[in-house]
């Protein structure tokens, strides 16, 4: 280790420290803040003001654009009310190219653990802009299957969450979450039973800080914020369960109440998953649970199906991969749209939250075309409220990584910073 990076460790370590002496000064239980993850969270921020710190969404979109035609196509069309602060671009995916390592298409080139380019980009974000948040980075997937994707830490990939019911109960349930029942039979408490009990223990942990001492007339309106926050997901999750309730039940399986691992169905709809794994990536950013994101929509064989029968739905029943090679690739410029809607729907939130401004969204892809996948032409997009941002579509021939070095400067990191970062180079794309 560096002396840089052996510093920057010691100030983290010391600032945990002084973390901890400040809670105990202020009178929080400790109990509380295991059991609300939000109320850790505000804490948090108050101590080291992880509200106002900037924050990163990677996103992750299989098998490139259509011979290149990422901004001649209507592909980008979702991003036409945000186009003043999204940047469009086609740049060469060399890394890796085309089906494979997709940790490779998100920064981390290489093996070496003692290395910062072992980690994917936003892990190595994570690092210096996570440490004081309940969750230094979170991991989330649409239909993602379980291979190695996007994330990967020291050389290590890093698993996600696909259901965004187990991702809601994982990410805000604090210390209160146990294993999941997998096993047959016995019943127990029903999904929604234990998305109540995640919900009750960050409003009594919230609860518990609005009738303290300890915060100020700012901090007690954020508050305010999540605990009303909590109270809409409340009444969306009694919602589901009442349409489940009236729904027939399904063949076999018990109905589907039972509290096991949800499983995501080829048949669902991708979009909506994508919505609403969207939701718990701004809502966890919001509430201070973390500030960084990764949400990777499929895999590298693009196996998730378009025609999901929603009015979002695009008229090719076999997957995205087969549109590449049969014959479909008439349909592949609306594919791209009907990814770029889940991308549209997270800025949406993110301005709704009032965090747009200290957000960037970073969209990438492991190949130029799909078609032949070679390596030119792939699509690349970055959206933020940041300052700085030089929008529009254009084409740059530069290898993607480039823009690694822009999402570092909108976001107020230096690559020597602790030797954390690695350097992708000056940057000046878009930033």
């Amino acid at each position: 280790m560096n002396k840089i990076a052996e510093r920057t460790l010691k100030q983290i370590n010391k600032d945990r420290r002084r973390f901890l002496e400040m809670l105990s000064k202020a009178g929080v239980s400790t109990s509380v803040l295991k059991a609300s993850s939000i109320a850790g969270a505000m804490m948090g921020a108050r101590f080291a003001e992880a509200q106002e710190a900037r924050k990163l969404i990677l996103i992750y979109h299989p098998n490139g654009s259509p011979n290149g035609r990422y901004l001649n196509g209507i592909g980008i069309r979702p991003f036409q009310p945000y186009s003043s602060s999204v940047a469009t671009l086609e740049m060469t995916i060399s890394n890796p190219g085309g089906h494979g390592n997709l940790w490779l298409a998100a920064g981390a080139a290489s093996y070496n653990s003692n290395d910062s380019n072992s980690s994917s980009v936003n892990m190595q974000v994570a690092k210096v802009i996570g440490n004081l948040t309940p969750f230094r980075s979170i991991q989330l997937g649409v239909q993602s299957l379980n291979e190695a994707g996007i994330d990967r830490l020291n050389g290590a990939a890093v698993t996600r969450i696909n259901s965004p019911q187990t991702a809601f109960q994982q990410y805000f349930s604090g210390g209160a979450g146990g294993g999941s029942n997998n096993g047959g039979g016995g019943g127990g408490p029903s999904v929604y039973d234990k998305r109540r009990s995640v919900l009750d223990a960050n409003k009594q942990g919230l609860d518990a800080l609005l009738n303290s001492n300890v915060l100020g007339v700012e901090e007690r309106f954020k508050l305010e914020g999540h605990l009303e926050a909590l109270e809409i997901l409340e009444r969306r999750i009694a919602q589901e369960e009442q349409r489940d309730n009236q729904g027939g039940g399904g063949g076999g399986g018990g109905g589907g109440n039972a509290c096991s691992n949800p499983q995501v169905a080829t048949s669902k709809s991708a979009l909506q998953e994508y919505k609403a794994q969207g939701d718990i990536a701004v809502a966890a950013l919001a509430c201070g649970l973390t500030n960084v994101v990764s949400i990777q929509f499929s895999e590298t064989q693009a196996s998730w199906i378009p025609n999901d029968g929603t009015s979002d739905a695009v008229p090719w029943s076999a997957d995205h991969h087969q549109a590449n090679h049969g014959n479909g690739p008439q349909h592949l410029p609306a594919i791209l749209e009907y990814m770029n809607k889940g991308v549209a729907h997270i800025i949406s939130k993110l301005q709704a939250a009032n965090l747009y401004d200290k957000t960037v969204v970073l969209v990438i892809s492991e190949m130029g075309d799909g078609q032949d996948h070679s390596a030119g032409n792939g699509p690349i997009t970055v959206a933020t409220g940041i300052s700085g941002l030089r929008a529009g579509s254009r084409n740059v021939g530069q290898n993607h990584y480039a823009v690694f070095a822009d999402v570092y400067k909108l976001l107020g990191l230096q690559s020597s910073v602790g030797g954390m970062l690695a350097n992708y180079g000056s940057g000046g794309i878009v930033a």
